[in-house]
């Protein structure tokens, strides 16, 4: 049984959103932080850089596979209890991974690291929603959202400073106070929940969902590098479909699945869940591209092409308090639409530039990218559960968790994937390269605004406040 919204001031929303916020941050900075530590990892571990790659995209497999867990055990164990072994397990593995003296030690604790992370977020989601009322919802994920916008981004200017003055296995130990700030803090502010049973876990379900996951993430790494024989290419292949059709199949036929999916019957969540994955997808991609222009492409060291890719964040931060006047004035449908041409038409200009385009110039195109981007994910996950009654918030979460981590993840692989692609293709510039990716991830964000006109101007009027809503009643 879930508890009831309790009253909340605007202090105590912001601390009880920040003590969610915590998971987010250790989880989104150590998507990201590794990145600048491959070089070094590798001469330690003594294997090829490429190789790493497994210890990044293990991570997102196993993240996004152990998601559709997240509700039933928060439901069979208690949310909160659940959200506090989470985080202290994260802490854990951490350390193990900063310990570790081989690539296989490593890509072991990355995977624990994931078991934990997907446990915290959704889980952690899951608590927020259920703690504030539907009115003081968007502020609460708001709050809650902005490490999830900070943490990509701060990831690699981080790593790169302490790869450069220390050594990586801070990259991994740098998150510790964090976390231990998070633990207390959540223990304290968040309310008692109590566990009540949920049923029995859909455990095939969860299998046929991980099996399929899991083989689609294999199948695009190979299209940046090739480190699997044909044979075991061609299983996945054709495991992908196989294992959807038997998900499909066996989900219809149970009372409680792994993964929800008559949740998309929901038109909001349906819109927020397809045109916010493409919309977040571009909008996570291009800071990546960024990066590997400025330093490849152009020529700078990483420290400053990071404190460039850092003034996205920057945006985010500067634009946190008119958000929910934005979303107020203009509704789910006209902010989302707008938001996402106006980021795509930013994208295809940051695409443009060249060696010679003024560091000033670019900073200011990032500071307009970080103000669409912060917009549009903080938009879309409002937008998600805002028409989710009580008793399916559970089964929302999950299913909105594995989308989002799944987007998110997939912004990475295809921003990767195209680079490489174009580069066989004959584009043997590493700047030629990497415009044209930008180009295409630019029109991906735009198409996305396309599919959010699918909203009615007045849809989730509730929770955003918007005049339409507040004239009618």
């Amino acid at each position: 049984m879930s508890q009831q919204p309790r009253p909340s001031g605007e202090g105590s929303l912001l601390l009880l959103s920040l003590s969610i916020s915590v998971a987010f941050l250790m989880e989104t900075l150590d998507s990201t932080i590794i990145v600048p530590a491959i070089p070094a990892m590798a001469a330690d571990f003594g294997v090829e850089p490429l190789r790493i790659n497994l210890a990044i995209s293990l991570y997102l497999v196993a993240l996004a596979a152990m998601i559709p867990a997240s509700g039933w055990l928060a439901d069979r164990f208690g949310a909160k209890r659940i959200f506090l072994w989470a985080m202290a397990g994260f802490m854990v593995a951490s350390i193990g991974a900063a310990l570790s003296v081989s690539l296989e030690m490593l890509v072991g604790m990355r995977i624990l690291q994931a078991v934990a992370g997907a446990l915290m977020t959704p889980v952690g989601r899951l608590l927020l929603i259920r703690s504030v009322r539907k009115e003081e919802l968007a502020a609460a994920i708001g709050w809650m959202s902005m490490p999830a916008l900070v943490g990509p981004v701060l990831g690699p200017l981080v790593g790169g400073y302490i790869v450069t003055y220390a050594s990586w296995p801070w990259i991994f130990l740098v998150k510790m106070p964090f976390g231990i700030a998070g633990v207390i803090l959540a223990a304290r502010m968040l309310p008692p929940d109590r566990p009540h049973p949920p049923g029995s876990f859909d455990v095939a379900g969860f299998v046929y969902c991980a099996v399929c996951l899991g083989a689609a993430q294999l199948l695009l790494d190979q299209l940046v590098h090739v480190f699997l024989p044909v044979p075991a290419i061609a299983t996945l292949f054709a495991a992908i479909p196989v294992m959807a059709v038997a998900f499909l199949w066996h989900s219809r036929r149970r009372q409680r699945p792994a993964l929800d999916l008559t949740l998309l019957r929901l038109p909001l969540f349906r819109v927020g869940f397809f045109a916010g994955g493409l919309s977040r997808l571009g909008l996570n991609a291009l800071p990546f591209l960024l990066q590997l222009q400025l330093q490849l492409g152009f020529g700078w060291s990483a420290a400053r092409a990071g404190w460039i890719v850092f003034i996205v964040a920057a945006g985010a931060l500067v634009f946190k308090p008119l958000m929910r006047r934005v979303l107020a004035a203009f509704g789910f449908r006209t902010t989302l639409s707008v938001n996402a041409l106006l980021g795509g038409a930013i994208a295809a200009i940051l695409a443009s530039v060249g060696q010679q385009t003024p560091a000033v110039a670019i900073g200011v195109l990032v500071f307009g990218f970080g103000l669409c981007r912060s917009l549009q994910f903080n938009t879309v996950n409002t937008l998600l559960f805002a028409e989710i009654p009580s008793e399916r918030q559970s089964a929302s979460t999950a299913l909105g968790g594995v989308g989002q981590q799944l987007s998110m993840g997939l912004g990475i692989s295809v921003a990767a994937v195209l680079v490489a692609q174009f580069q066989n293709a004959g584009f043997t510039v590493p700047s030629q390269a990497m415009s044209s990716a930008m180009f295409v991830v630019a029109g991906l964000t735009a198409i996305s605004g396309l599919l959010f006109l699918r909203l009615h101007p007045a849809d989730g009027a509730v929770v955003s406040r918007h005049r339409i809503y507040i004239q009618k009643s």
